[in-house]
């Protein structure tokens, strides 16, 4: 029998070996000094959306510290199962280490979570975190991008006008019905939202085989009042609903569908594009001129040092975490922190690295009488031959089902005042809280699980720097549950994930009482600390280098994502979004790689 990496490499190894008027191996680079228009840091989800646009009518470097996810993560970035099991996305500090595809990044001890430091997994990868992440694709809603227009001066990011962006950078597949086995899975979307004459890069479909456990704990939610939506979670819409998740896999093969797979791979196949990817190639710095205009990048392969010049613009894509790095080991950031360093101080930015908002979930867990998937010798070869002759089965999936609501009423009564009115600052459209289900197998049952995600957290992180050098990592606080509102919500949504479990509607698939926390812990006091102990993530950190207007002292960037203090400077990555997007954040960075290639094609 053919084996699932052997028959994955050969589909690799085909698909690269010859694209048509052009050798793959053409735009990869030999080290060396050399000179482009355009040199972009990072061939991460944004950085390689963004350098493919502009390669179609410029020269691009992309400067990439890792390589080819494909190739040095295996199957683990390309099956979708796998992102539900990759060891590497452990938050725990002994973690399974995999240095070709993450950062290694370890967190500061955290207060809200007992002092414990978390291991923020990102991807060092051609794809970058889209090569690492759960897939799921789930767009902003309204409200949420009329306020980002509000918060930057500038109308272009209402979604009226960003949906554009959204459909140049994705190709939609309805669901197979026929694969999506059990068929009370019922799937809603509204495909006005997506353009397939545009040829998106990033194919958005579904999983071909769904987890019956998952079909019920659905039900829960639907029957506690999130019912299940019309338009699916790309048309705007997120509060009060629920649906299954739209994922970033490739229908014809049931792979992931990152930005390498998607926008690198058709920059490669057009003959016309003029892009060239530097692997393996770790950026030092941004360097300037005397008029500080960013002219280009010192970068570091393997020890030899040398220097890519930008002739245009240099695009920093390198993410949440390193892009305030760069920035301030450049000489942009906080004057007294570069001081410090003896960084001399190019724009004295007190923003950099500020403003880190993150999205923090924990799981109630109980026993269903249900089965789970687990691969197993007696189930190993049918379950590869579904996924590699038919692609379907357990390894063509990784969604599942979400729901998004604003706290009901009834238990909004225990809230503060303050907190009361911080909510009242978001728009009506903005979720508090973002539900997920799931199983996996237990000891003696399957295990189901209601996680609560806060999507509207008020606590703030930040990112800053502990030497002068690239070579030691970002300094990473993450402050969580610093701000009570998000302890008083996080309270409250584990309420409602008890309310899913006691549902009527789900009694007859429970199995004994609920395992984690149990039932003893019962006050508010109880919960959140026992929600203290048991926080994860959902690797959705963003806005460390905030957008915003001129004279927002927490603003880095203007609403075309170039940096203040400077020129010929941009931030197009996650880092540089405002807020934490309700949602899942993918999506809305390759829409804002989109939109800002057009703002520099146009001019601006």
């Amino acid at each position: 029998m053919v084996s699932l990496s052997a028959t994955l490499l050969i589909a690799f190894s085909a698909l690269v070996s010859a694209q048509p008027g052009r050798l793959y191996s053409s735009c990869f680079a030999i080290p060396g000094n050399a000179s482009y228009d355009y040199v972009v840091v990072g061939g991460g989800t944004a950085g390689l959306a963004i350098a493919k646009r502009l390669a179609e009518t410029a020269s691009v470097a992309v400067i990439e510290a890792g390589g080819v996810y494909e190739i040095e993560n295996g199957n683990q970035s390309v099956v979708p199962y796998f992102a539900l099991t990759m060891g590497v996305l452990s938050t725990s500090t002994s973690y399974p280490r995999q240095p070709l595809v993450d950062w290694d990044l370890i967190s500061q001890p955290v207060a809200g979570a007992g002092d414990k430091r978390i291991h923020y997994a990102r991807g060092k990868t051609l794809g970058g975190c889209s090569a690492l992440n759960t897939m799921g694709y789930l767009r902003g809603s309204v409200g949420t991008h009329q306020r980002w227009a509000d918060l930057v001066g500038d109308d272009s990011y209402t979604w009226e006008n960003v949906l554009p962006y959204f459909k140049k950078s994705a190709t939609f597949t309805p669901p197979n019905l026929a694969k999506r086995f059990p068929a009370n899975a019922t799937v809603q979307f509204d495909p006005t939202v997506f353009d397939n004459s545009l040829n998106g890069p990033i194919q958005v479909s579904y999983g071909n085989w769904i987890d019956v456990t998952t079909t019920w704990l659905a039900v829960a939610l639907q029957a506690i009042g999130m019912p299940l939506g019309s338009l699916g979670f790309n048309s705007g819409v997120l509060s009060g609903f629920g649906d299954w998740v739209t994922d970033e896999i490739k229908p014809e093969d049931a792979t992931r569908s990152s930005s390498e797979a998607g926008y690198l791979r058709q920059a490669i196949a057009d003959p016309n594009s003029a892009i060239t990817v530097y692997t393996h190639t770790q950026a030092s710095k941004i360097l300037f001129d005397s008029n500080k205009t960013a002219n280009g990048v010192l970068v570091n392969t393997a020890g030899f040092e040398y220097i890519i010049s930008a002739t245009q613009e240099v695009i920093l894509s390198a993410g949440v975490f390193h892009s305030p790095q760069l920035l301030m080991l450049s000489g942009i950031g906080p004057a007294a922190t570069l001081e410090s360093f003896d960084i001399p101080v190019i724009s004295n930015m007190s923003g950099v690295g500020q403003n880190l908002w993150d999205q923090i979930f924990f799981d109630v867990l109980s026993g269903v009488n249900l089965p789970a998937f687990i691969p197993t010798p007696e189930n190993e070869a049918s379950t590869l031959q579904s996924y590699l002759q038919d692609q379907e089965g357990p390894y063509s999936s990784a969604g599942g089902y979400v729901s998004f609501e604003k706290i009901p009423q009834d238990l909004r009564q225990n809230f503060s005042q303050r907190t009361q009115d911080l909510l009242a600052t978001l728009p009506e459209d903005w979720p508090e809280i973002e539900y997920i289900v799931l199983a996996y197998p237990g000891a003696n049952s399957t295990i189901g699980a209601v996680s609560a995600t806060i999507e509207a957290p008020f606590s703030r992180g930040n990112v800053t720097i502990s030497s002068s050098s690239i070579t030691d990592p970002p300094v990473i606080n993450l402050n969580w549950l610093s701000d009570p509102a998000d302890e008083e919500l996080l309270v409250a949504a584990f309420r409602r994930c008890r309310q899913a479990w006691d549902s009527p509607a789900i009694q007859q698939v429970r199995v004994g009482p609920e395992i984690a926390p149990g039932l003893a812990t019962q006050t508010d006091e109880e919960i959140l600390a026992w929600i203290r102990l048991n926080l994860g993530i959902q690797w959705h950190a963003s806005s460390s280098n905030k957008m915003g207007v001129e004279g927002d002292p927490l603003a880095v960037v203007d609403s075309k994502a170039r940096v203040f203090g400077v020129q010929g400077l941009r931030v197009v990555d996650v880092s540089s979004i405002p807020f934490s997007v309700p949602g899942h954040p993918s999506g809305t960075a390759y829409m804002l790689a989109e939109k800002i290639a057009d703002d520099i094609k146009n001019g601006n």
